[in-house]
């Protein structure tokens, strides 16, 4: 099982009257039986890419068609 993080969502904040500050949202995803570079799908090895403050990480089993399907995965034979 590999730990993974993906950026789902940049984020602005009004600071003030003109000022806008972007910061992105990521989540994170242990995915069981995987250990490839998923880089070109957005999943970024969190041992490669550090947590970027990621606490919390979502279970991904080889049986969870919608979860690969969301994440773009191909499923193994």
């Amino acid at each position: 099982m590999s730990r993974y993080i993906k950026n789902v969502a940049r984020v602005s904040a009004s600071l003030g009257p003109s000022e806008e500050r972007g910061y992105a949202v990521w989540a994170g995803y242990d995915i069981v039986g995987v250990d490839d570079d998923l880089s070109a799908l957005g999943l970024l090895k969190v041992s490669e890419a550090g947590d970027r403050g990621v606490t919390t990480f979502t279970a991904v089993e080889p049986d969870d068609v919608a979860m690969y399907e969301k994440l773009g995965l191909r499923r193994k034979p």
